[in-house]
């Protein structure tokens, strides 16, 4: 297996294990003995089935606290406790991973804020989270497993494709996963099950991670609303996180705001279609041309031309064509007269210029 990068200005695992070892800055130094020792008690859990998660911290001195938890995308999602009056010691609070409107809050991650009376600010998005690697230790067993180890809470992408050709697989979009071994299922095959990409001699594979900060939590379990319709949906227009500045050596690492999309995107949905054959459970016969349609999901269409785009062309997995296009959909005359009688695939790779890319195959017989 050979792996290829996809992302821009990767960070070494030192840097990643200094980050993870910084000291929290506070405003004051008054502030930082007031509050200390934020943890939570676990990484992940499962409102759904009734699972709570636990939040500590010690206050040197009796004051009122704040907590608020945020979604990725630094929209409110509950108010845990609001000006409440806490003694001197170590504090608990309890969440049962439901937001301010009583429901269980989609699969996501979520980070805790801690403010106290006094000034103290605990807020891990100044200072944690954002590294991004790529992984080269990544296991492919005959069961369908894909496994790997995380060094730390991150947020998870995997490509599957050919070296120097189609990616034809985003089998991990982006998502939170804990820290340690993860196992993650995948039947070998492309999108469109066309192609059995662990058979193929040039099969090349991307796992690249982001860090989540510090005090943030993954909850799943949630069949009943993703994450990407709640902030499309009922989450649109709640209250935001203020804006704070970085620590001093947070500023200075790596943080791939340009790199990682919003946590509700996913790469553009392709569909890849054939007008003379509207029939897509079927091998179409060709002879010498054949029109081609390109486009993605309504839905997808607005963010990615707005940041965006080129179309990518691949014929049994090589290059073949490229076009730049400020709009979808993409209607195109494919000339067959150089590729012998034959089965052939052709795929599609509709890649923004911020790094999402959406992938569509079709397979065609080409007749004498």
């Amino acid at each position: 297996m050979k792996t290829e990068s996809y992302s821009k200005g990767i960070v070494s695992l030192v840097f990643l294990l200094i980050a993870m070892a910084s000291v929290i800055a506070f405003a004051d130094e008054s502030a930082e003995k007031t509050l200390a020792d934020v943890r939570l008690d676990q990484g992940a859990f499962n409102p759904s089935d009734g699972q709570t998660l636990d939040l500590s911290y010690t206050l040197a001195e009796s004051t009122q606290v704040e907590i608020r938890i945020f979604d990725p995308d630094g929209g409110l999602i509950r108010t845990l406790a609001d000006d409440a009056a806490q003694a001197a010691g170590r504090v608990q609070h309890t969440w049962d991973g439901r937001d301010d409107s009583g429901k269980i809050v989609p699969d996501e991650a979520y980070t805790f804020v801690v403010e106290t009376a006094d000034g103290a600010v605990y807020d891990p998005d100044t200072f944690s989270g954002g590294e991004v690697d790529d992984l080269t230790d990544v296991g492919f067993d005959a069961s369908g497993t894909v496994s790997y180890k995380l060094p730390a809470p991150a947020r998870v992408l995997i490509r599957l494709g050919i070296h120097n050709g189609p990616m034809y697989c985003t089998l991990v979009d982006w998502k939170p996963r804990p820290a340690g071994k993860v196992n993650e299922y995948w039947d070998g095959f492309d999108r469109d099950q066309l192609v059995r990409l662990q058979d193929q001699e040039d099969f090349s594979a991307l796992v690249t991670y982001a860090t989540l900060p510090e005090a943030t939590v993954i909850t799943y379990g949630n069949r009943d609303e993703t994450y990407r319709e709640y902030k499309l949906g009922r989450g649109q227009g709640r209250p935001r996180k203020p804006e704070r500045p970085r620590a001093p050596d947070a500023e200075r690492r790596f943080r791939p705001d340009f790199l990682v999309p919003p946590a509700w995107a996913h790469a553009p949905r392709v569909t890849l279609t054939l007008p003379d054959f509207p029939r897509t459970d079927a091998v179409p016969k060709v002879k010498r041309t054949l029109s081609v349609r390109i486009d993605v999901a309504q839905e997808d269409k607005p963010r990615l031309i707005a940041d965006q785009f080129e179309v990518l062309l691949f014929v049994d997995s090589r290059f073949f064509a490229e076009a730049e296009r400020g709009y979808l959909p993409l209607n195109w005359k494919w000339e067959l007269q150089q590729f012998p009688p034959g089965e052939h695939i052709l795929t599609v790779n509709v890649s923004s210029f911020k790094g999402q890319v959406g992938v569509a195959s079709r397979k065609i017989l080409l007749e004498q």
